[in-house]
């Protein structure tokens, strides 16, 4: 299994999960290796244009097998899922480690199309 990436909104995993996939301040990463998490700073947040698809990129380069989140644009969808990366419908009012575990008990659907 590879890495599963979360929206969040800070850097540990008791944070609450961040909605926005391109404009979250962080990713924590989760490794199935390690079973450990690892944040990512999502430099894109202020950015005028293009922000889901910076935040995919750094997604790409830390090979993330999965994603985790509530809403996704079209532009990061179609990255994303041109790198065979799986996007899953994640949930608000949760913690970091609440999304996770439901998607380690397959609670969640994978999104077949953008939802922003």
């Amino acid at each position: 299994m590879d890495s599963i990436a979360i929206c969040s909104s800070d850097d540990k995993p008791t944070a609450m999960v961040d909605g926005r996939f391109g404009r979250c301040p962080y990713f924590m990463v989760w490794s199935p290796d390690s079973s450990e998490f690892k944040s990512l700073k999502n430099n894109g947040i202020d950015a005028a244009h293009g922000a889901g698809t910076g935040a995919a990129q750094v997604l790409l380069q830390n090979k993330v097998g999965a994603i985790l989140t509530t809403r996704i644009g079209p532009k990061a969808f179609q990255v994303l899922n041109t790198a065979g990366i799986k996007i899953y419908q994640g949930q608000e009012n949760i913690s970091v480690q609440e999304l996770l575990d439901k998607y380690l008990s397959q609670q969640l659907q994978e999104l077949k199309q953008p939802n922003n």
